[in-house]
């Protein structure tokens, strides 16, 4: 039966070899299949996170200059120079205790750029925008008769810096903690 079947594939050797087969068919058979992993990627969201920050900061900041003093209906009597330099007093305070706050957690975030630059650029680059708009309030300061309101919204973008650094040291923290997870693994 061998010799037959032997004769037989010797006899149509031309109409079996008609087709040959792709050169890289043995490899894509041994090939072996690829894991798909699922990749966190952190960057992304922290991008998003800081863009709506800015986006609601910078909403918050356009409708308080937006309001115009006389917009108000209000039938109360207009507060007296005392209450408003008690309130501007108050404010400043407010402000420089937020601002003291600020400059240490950016100090803290300092640190950040020798162990991760990329990632301390980017916290930078949001922080920088809340800090551009906190400058243009203090010029409109200056030349602006309603103070309070742009007081508050002053205090308002110091309040939303500060809990833009909380988050990004945290964030860091976060990553700082899985690195040295990875590395007690790895050991």
């Amino acid at each position: 039966m061998k010799n037959k079947l032997e004769e037989f594939v010797n006899r149509n050797r031309d109409s079996f070899d008609s087709e040959l087969p792709e050169k890289d068919l043995w490899k894509a058979i041994y090939k072996e299949p690829v894991k798909e992993r699922k990749i966190f990627n952190l960057f992304t969201r922290i991008q998003v996170a800081a863009t709506l920050l800015v986006l609601l900061n910078a909403t918050i900041i356009f409708f308080l200059l937006q309001r115009k003093p006389g917009a108000s209906q209000e039938t109360t009597a207009p507060p007296s120079t005392e209450q408003v330099t008690s309130k501007q007093a108050v404010s400043e305070d407010a402000i420089d205790q937020i601002s003291k706050v600020v400059e240490i957690k950016q100090a803290k975030l300092k640190e950040i750029e020798s162990a991760n630059p990329v990632l301390y650029k980017k916290f930078v680059g949001a922080l920088d925008q809340l800090n551009d708009a906190y400058k243009e309030l203090e010029k409109e300061l200056n030349g602006n008769p309603n103070k309070e309101q742009l007081m508050e919204a002053m205090i308002q973008n110091l309040s939303l810096q500060q809990e833009l650094l909380n988050q990004q040291l945290s964030i860091y923290q976060k990553i700082k903690h899985q690195k040295n997870e990875k590395i007690i693994k790895n050991i």
